[in-house]
């Protein structure tokens, strides 16, 4: 029997998320197994335990609840926060967010794009739902956001924002003891944040040292209140500028920010990450 979208149910920490599109993957890590005197072989063996991905796209509506997991995870030793999902009532305990990006597009609807990796086995069956997906009050329209930008004297202006888009990256990687299959701790590596953006003033411009720059997005909401911000506080690290037949020339800026740290990374509604499960990281 085929199953159509709305059948199937997406939940994170029991939160309901209303998805464009999403998919779960798992697999695991088999190497072949040689005998000395061979060159082919039909065993397989399990080098780490089983995991998988969740991905999915959704419209922002407010204050994103997913933004909360950048400083939630691998910030302070020994206590983060775990996500727990569930696609369709398959689901997993043991998940952190790896990959989480916004696109900006003029009069557009806000949409966010996030990835969550977990180590360990899918448990539950699919069991299909028959019922309507909750009622959305607004979707966030770039149409009415504002940006700020200070970069450093010689620079371009950033008042004329075309779009772009905001990203951020995390490494996490499972640290297995002896006999086990689900880790009991991770390792959270480098955190980083960039924001992509277009602009209408060409300049090839670009000191090998980079410089330092700060672009700030405001979501607001019809009422022109303040929901949402997204923030890239670093350096000004590439630029390009092209061209196309029936196209105008457009002039594309790149700031990397290594890191994250609360104070830039904030909920405009004060949001709270809630610590859940009781695995450990490691950082």
């Amino acid at each position: 029997m085929f199953y159509s979208a709305s059948n199937a149910k997406l939940k994170v920490n029991d939160e309901e998320i209303l998805a464009s599109n999403a998919s779960l993957s798992l697999s695991t890590s088999l190497n072949p197994n040689y005998l000395i005197t061979q060159r082919n072989t039909s065993d397989q063996v399990a080098s780490n335990g089983v995991g998988g991905t969740l991905s999915f796209s959704y419209y922002l509506t407010g204050t994103d609840y997913f933004k909360s997991f950048i400083t939630g995870q691998g910030e302070r030793e020994k206590i983060t926060t775990v996500i727990a999902g569930n696609f369709g009532g398959l689901n997993f305990d043991s998940g952190y967010l790896t990959s989480y990006s916004v696109n900006f597009g003029p009069n557009s609807p806000a949409a966010a794009s996030a990835t969550v990796s977990f180590f360990d086995d899918l448990q539950g069956e699919f069991t299909p739902v028959e019922e309507l997906a909750p009622d959305i009050a607004e979707v966030l329209n770039f149409k009415n956001a504002s940006v700020a930008g200070e970069m450093a004297s010689g620079f371009d202006n950033v008042e004329n924002f075309v779009g772009g888009a905001y990203n951020y990256t995390a490494e996490v990687k499972p640290v297995y003891l002896i006999n086990e299959t689900k880790p009991s701790a991770v390792s959270f590596g480098p955190k980083n944040v960039n924001l992509n953006f277009e602009i209408d003033s060409p300049s090839g411009y670009l000191p090998f040292s980079g410089v330092s720059a700060k672009v700030s997005v405001d979501l607001k909401n019809s009422a022109g209140n303040v929901v949402e911000n997204f923030t890239c506080d670093g350096a000004l690290q590439q630029r390009n500028l092209g061209s196309a037949a029936n196209d105008y020339i457009k002039q594309t800026i790149s700031i990397v920010e290594a890191g994250t740290t609360a104070s830039k990374i904030t909920n405009a509604a004060g949001g709270r990450p809630t610590v859940i499960g009781n695995m450990h990281a490691y950082t």
